[in-house]
């Protein structure tokens, strides 16, 4: 399921470099449906009502630019995505990510 996030209300700030999101077990760098490579941009959300500000990774397709730690960014069509998966060890796991279509700095 994936449910948009309205993130106009949000500052958004990146805590460090965009990293390859890598295919489990290897060191293949995974792709969307489209062939574009993913990346993981760690960030800080302040302004989502929380008493601590959370911070988390939202998953882009490249090319991402070159993001400065610290900076101010925004997402195009940010979206929280639920998923679930048996390990091998036939327990159920669940979580949340989140995706978007885009990420660039955020004009002052």
């Amino acid at each position: 399921m994936q449910v948009p996030v309205d993130a106009s209300r949000m500052t958004i700030i990146a805590t460090g470099e965009p990293q390859p999101v890598k295919v489990y077990g290897t060191d293949e760098q995974k792709a969307d449906r489209s062939g574009r490579p993913l990346f993981k941009v760690p960030v800080l959300l302040s302004g989502t009502g929380e008493r601590v500000d959370p911070t988390t990774t939202v998953t882009v397709p490249g090319p991402v630019p070159t993001l400065t730690r610290g900076a101010q960014i925004r997402f195009k069509n940010l979206t929280l995505s639920t998923w679930t998966v048996r390990g091998n060890d036939n327990r159920e796991r669940s979580g949340v990510t989140l995706r978007a279509d885009s990420v660039e700095p955020a004009r002052s």
